[in-house]
Order: structure tokens, then sequence, then C-alpha cells
């Protein structure tokens, strides 16, 4: 009985021991499987920081380049407007040129008027889409006058003159001599970032059209 009794404790105990190892095979597994998941979303959601830190970098950068754009955008146009105005071709002498010439000055520098008037305010030319050239013309003289007293009252000679108005036309007079003759230079535009050198390169060609050749 006793050998019997033995035994049975013994194998008892192995089941015990057997049950438990199970029971705590089972309690790791799950354990495990639980702190897998955790850094399976642990993991996914640093991804989802990543991507969208990501994203986010993208955007400051993509509105980064955009105000930079908007920045040089007047600047980039004044330079192609300023090229290509110095690079138009006309020869001396050539007065029936002037409104060939005014109409290439009017298309590069999207001029809707362009006109050229004397010291007397009367017109010498304008391109041929221009409107409204004598009351411009009116308007010019009126502006080369004030100019004028402001170069008397405080020793400065302004070369250009830019006003702009309620209807958000812009008008630019740059004054300017030929064979000491004061002439005007005028242009209409739409756009109010238009700067008061715009008319400068364009000055050289008119001066050569209007020059007598030696």
């Amino acid at each position: 009985m006793t050998f019997y009794a033995i035994v049975s404790g013994v194998g008892a105990a192995i089941l015990l021991l057997t049950a438990g190892y199970l029971f705590g095979a089972r309690q790791g597994a799950v354990a495990r499987d639980h702190l897998r998941r955790q850094v399976q979303v642990q993991a996914a959601s640093l991804n989802q920081l990543q991507d969208q830190s990501s994203h986010d970098a993208s955007e400051r950068e993509t509105s980064l380049r955009s105000a930079i754009q908007d920045v040089l955008a007047p600047l980039v146009e004044r330079e192609r407007i300023s090229l290509d105005l110095a690079h138009l071709a006309t020869r001396p002498g050539r007065r029936r040129e002037l409104v060939p010439l005014l109409d290439r000055i009017a298309e590069v520098g999207r001029f809707e008027t362009v006109l050229l008037t004397n010291e007397e305010g009367l017109p010498l030319a304008a391109n041929t889409a221009g409107h409204h050239t004598e009351q411009l013309a009116a308007a010019a003289t009126r502006l080369a006058l004030v100019a004028e007293k402001i170069a008397d009252e405080n020793d400065i000679a302004p070369l250009s003159v830019m006003l702009r108005d309620a209807s958000d036309t812009t008008t630019l007079c740059r004054i300017f001599r030929v064979q000491d003759q004061t002439l005007t230079l005028t242009a209409l535009s739409n756009d109010a970032r238009l700067a008061s050198v715009a008319l400068d390169p364009a000055l050289a060609k008119v001066q050569v059209a209007l020059t007598a050749p030696a």
C-alpha cells in the first residue's frame, strides 16, 4: 500500500507540475501575444507620426517655395521686361519706325497705351492699339509740368512721374531729352507692381529712332 501511495503521490505531483507548466506557458503565450500587439501598435503609431511629420515638412517646404516665388515674381518680371526692351532693334533717324517701335514696347511691357509727346504736349507717336491718346497727352503734359515745378523749387530733376487712379490703372511718364528737346514717354498699365524705371530700357531705342544719322 505504501508503494502504491508513493507512486500515486508522485503521479499527482507530476500532473500538478505539468498543469502548472501548461498554465504558465499559456499565460506566457498570452502575455507575449499582448506584448507583440503592443509593439505593432507602437510601431504603427511611430510610422504614422513619421509620415505626418514628413507630410508637414513637405507642406512647409511647398508653402515656403510659394512665398519665395511670390516675392521674386515682380523682380523676375521686371528683369524680363528690361532685357526684352533692351534688345528691341531700331535704326537712327527712322521716325516712321516710331509706331512699330511703340507697338513692340507695348507688347513687351504689357502696356495698354504707349505715347510719345514733345515738351508742348503734342503727340508724336503712339502704339497702334493705344486709346484716349489726346487725354493721355494732356495728362502727361500736366505731370511733366509738376516735375518741372519740383525741379525749379528743389533743384531736383525728376526723371519719371507715376500715379495710380481709382480704376487701378497706373500711368507712368518718363521724361528724357533728345537733341535739346524734352520729350515724355508715357505708358498705361493695369499692373500695380509697375516700377518707375520700367520704361528706361526703351528710351535708348526711341532716342535712336529720333536721332538723325551722322
